[in-house]
């Protein structure tokens, strides 16, 4: 009897949960066979308890998340989509601080979402379109099978669409703990460790190694704008400076209208992020009032426009300068005829003095003229006399009465 005993409790140890002592040796008086089968029918409903518990334990994990697999992206996104899909989109951006800072899960794909792709395509070598097509698509469910998700309850009221319809649960990408503190992975990403999503619980022994964690709070805030100013003002151009008290780029609007409206106005952008701002204008007209407006936008989106600025362009400096004759000839020559022709840099009047007398005196000469201005001259000299050689001078004057002339040049009519 006691090799009997010693063989129940064998098997009550089997189950994986302890039968009371007392069931047993209550049972001395029964036979052996009743005994065992008793013990055996035992057996059996524990480990259907033990089949239940376990089913209850993978379902749990899947509904967490934590079965891999289960989680996919099968359509291709853009900006404006919105869905489950799009909130497991977000989760796997948000996984890296560096693509999606902003960390919404709201299942809108709005402007940040775009933004956070964009970057997650820059920091794998795709296309920066800013949408989910096949390549993107094919990346974003690779990380998914390498680092599973989780649940989280969704009770921000921060969305990206600003709607507040992003509440209940949201999905959350999950890092393996090991990660964060294994010298393998720390040696491969420059000491840099993964960022542990909110979601995620790490094991208390990973926690204790791990320094503080800094909060990262969006950025909401436009940069502030001072300084502004125009310099290097010249008859068709001007530089615009500024700063800000961020990194932001720059835009200046301008035209001859005030008040400027920027949706009509001419621009100049720069795209480089920078603090301090300087903008080239060009192209301008002199003696004229020019409004313009800058505006930065910083690496978040948030945009800053200044209040509206103005400056005058120089006027056109008065012309001092005289033409410059060349080329001057005398062609068609006959008996009582001539032509003479020059031609000046810029456009300018046309006359002609001649006589026989050298040096010719230019204010008792005969002459002929031509108001007109141009650049290429001609003059036709009539009733001139034959066998005669006669000496003239050209002369021209531009539109600000600047004169140039020739020196004296001659000619001898033909018999």
């Amino acid at each position: 009897m006691n090799k009997l005993k010693t063989s129940c409790v064998a098997l009550v140890l089997v189950g994986t949960m302890v039968i009371p002592a007392a069931f047993v040796f209550a049972q001395t008086n029964q036979s052996a066979s009743d005994l065992i089968s008793q013990l055996q029918s035992q057996i059996q409903a524990l480990q259907v308890k033990i089949q239940e518990l376990k089913a209850a334990q993978t379902a749990a994990k899947t509904a967490l998340g934590e079965v891999k697999d289960t989680l996919k992206l099968i359509r291709q996104l853009r900006q404006g989509m919105s869905g489950d899909d799009v909130k497991l989109l977000q989760a796997v951006l948000a996984a890296d601080g560096t693509v999606y800072p902003e960390g919404f899960i709201t299942g809108y794909f709005g402007r940040l979402t775009a933004d956070a792709v964009k970057r997650f395509q820059k920091k794998h070598g795709l296309g920066q379109a800013g949408n989910v097509g096949p390549k993107t698509l094919e990346k974003l469910n690779k990380n998914l099978d390498e680092h599973p998700l989780g649940e989280e309850d969704d009770d921000d009221d921060e969305d990206e669409d600003n709607n507040n319809d992003n509440k209940g649960k949201r999905p959350c990408a999950i890092v393996p703990p090991g990660h964060l503190i294994a010298p393998g992975w720390l040696r491969k990403h420059d000491g840099e460790r993964p960022i542990v999503p909110p979601c995620q619980k790490l094991p208390p022994g990973i926690e204790k190694k791990l320094p503080p964690s800094a909060t990262t709070t969006p950025d909401m805030t436009a940069p502030s704008i001072t300084s502004v100013s125009a310099t290097g003002i010249t008859l068709a151009g001007v530089t615009i400076t500024w700063t800000t008290n961020e990194s932001a780029k720059s835009k200046v609007y301008y035209g001859v209208a005030s008040p400027l409206n920027l949706a009509s106005a001419a621009s100049v952008s720069d795209a480089t992020l920078v603090t301090a701002h300087s903008s080239a204008l060009s192209g301008l007209s002199a003696s004229t009032t020019y409004y313009f407006v800058v505006e930065s936008q910083d690496a978040s989106g948030n945009i800053a426009t200044s209040s509206e600025h103005s400056f005058v362009t120089l006027p056109v400096p008065p012309d001092t300068t005289a033409p410059v004759i060349s080329s001057v000839t005398s062609s068609g020559i006959g008996s009582t005829i001539a032509t003479v022709g020059w031609t000046t840099n810029e456009s300018a009047t046309s006359k002609v003095y001649y006589g026989t007398v050298t040096p010719l005196v230019l204010g008792s000469a005969s002459s002929i003229s031509d108001a007109s201005l141009v650049t290429s001259h001609s003059l036709n000299l009539i009733g001139l006399s034959a066998s005669t050689t006669y000496y003239y001078v050209a002369e021209s004057k531009d539109a600000a009465n600047n004169t140039a002339l020739s020196s004296e040049q001659s000619f001898v009519t033909l018999p």
